[in-house]
């Protein structure tokens, strides 16, 4: 997956037999009819009209003549896309880390009021620095493994106190292994919430019970809490990673680090300033951080479909993402994850290159009828807000029928 591109699987059969049946009666009347797919999920269903044919829609009936992705990955690479500006990203960072460190004296020397204003202005700038530790990850900050490594972890474990190892396996691995799989990709099933029912049967009695009843609105306020809960999976983590693989020179590299951020960000301050103010400080400025994190990935991903399985070709990523629509004024903040759609596709483009990626992309997939899905950001974010909201009683979809366009407002548009 990713940036693989590994061709298509041809065994499309059952999906062309569903494509035949949109626009006709008794296709209609098996998506409403009760033990079909209409009992899954009835907001993502068309049924008062027939569903745009299928070529209509931009993805092509025959699986098996879709592009190999290497073809569109040639085309980039002959444009320049896949070199790096690592000078001009060590200098980004300079900048963003500078400007988390100048907000966190200004409040220590002007106190409470103008922290008011400091700690949000820091919880964005913190933010920004780790979607470029987030490039490390992937290798595309710089063309040196042990620089990107380095980065990784000067900005995961020891900036942020986040596990460059869990990232590695819930980020890296899991969710661009899977995204949008129901059981497999955990960044669309933040504790507390399901964003499926079977998500939502798998969970205890109370936790289904708050789901039931505090989803709705509990959703983004609890994201404020999502950087404590990641540094609490960050130890489990490196916990389970002791047990399987031993404390290696990774588990010592990423626990290291780790020490760095907890006696840079409390115990030093806890000795200047005394403990309140440090935890208030800390606290405020991590949980804006977890926030603006959710803000980021949730509209990308959040409100459409969820996949009962994988669906194990690279036009998955496609059905499954969707960039985000910016003024290019923010867009300078998220660090690429606007373009989500060829992130997904090909992780090793730096994000300085991601916008010409994506019209590049665009175009390629339009001249071979496949979807490309882009949305501005306020209407991403309310689809996301919608979908949260009561996703614990949908059913997760046939990865077949979203294929098909059965499933998925978004495909059926």
């Amino acid at each position: 997956m990713g940036e693989a591109g590994e061709p298509l699987c041809t065994a499309g059969t059952a999906a062309a037999d569903l494509a035949d049946l949109i626009g006709t009666p008794w296709g209609r009347r098996f998506c409403q009819g009760s033990g079909g797919l209409g009992d899954q999920n009835p907001r993502q269903f068309v049924t008062e009209k027939p569903p745009t044919p299928y070529r209509q829609r931009g993805i092509s009936p025959d699986m098996s003549r879709v592009p190999e992705l290497a073809s569109l990955r040639a085309e980039l690479r002959v444009a320049g896309l896949f070199e790096h500006h690592e000078g001009r990203s060590w200098l980004k960072l300079l900048v963003l880390m500078s400007g988390v460190a100048l907000c966190l004296t200004g409040v220590a020397l002007h106190g409470w009021l103008p922290a008011l204003l400091l700690i949000p202005l820091a919880s964005v700038l913190a933010t920004a620095a780790a979607m470029l530790g987030h490039e490390g990850s992937h290798k595309s900050f710089s063309p040196s493994p042990t620089r990107n490594t380095l980065l990784t972890h000067l900005v995961f474990p020891a900036f942020a106190g986040l596990s460059a190892l869990y990232w590695r396996e819930k980020h890296d691995r899991l969710h661009h292994g899977h995204p949008n799989v129901e059981g497999l990709d955990p960044d669309i099933r933040p504790w507390p919430f399901a964003s499926s029912k079977g998500d939502h049967l798998r969970g205890g009695g109370k936790l289904q019970w708050f789901q039931r009843t505090c989803q709705r609105w509990a959703f983004w306020p609890l994201t404020s809490q999502m950087a404590v809960g990641m540094r609490r999976a960050s130890f489990i983590h490196l916990a389970a990673h002791a047990r399987k693989h031993g404390r290696d020179r990774a588990w010592w590299f990423d626990v290291t680090s780790q020490v760095i951020h907890y006696v840079s960000w409390l115990v030093v301050p806890t000795i200047v300033f005394g403990p309140l103010p440090t935890l208030a400080v800390y606290l405020t400025m991590w949980s804006g951080v977890g926030l603006l994190l959710a803000l980021i990935f949730a509209p990308a991903h959040m409100g459409l479909p969820i996949m009962a399985e994988q669906r194990h070709d690279w036009v998955h990523q496609l059905e499954t993402t969707r960039n985000l629509e910016l003024p290019r004024f923010v867009s300078f903040f998220f660090i690429g994850l606007d373009y989500q759609v060829e992130h997904h596709l090909f992780p090793k483009i730096p994000h300085k290159h991601l916008p010409r990626a994506a019209a590049i992309t665009a175009a390629w997939c339009a001249k071979n009828g496949l979807v490309h899905l882009s949305e501005p950001y306020m209407h991403a974010l309310k689809d996301a807000s919608g979908f949260i909201g009561d996703a614990w009683q949908h059913d997760a979809h046939s990865p077949i029928a979203v294929r098909a366009g059965l499933v998925g407002h978004q495909l059926a548009a």
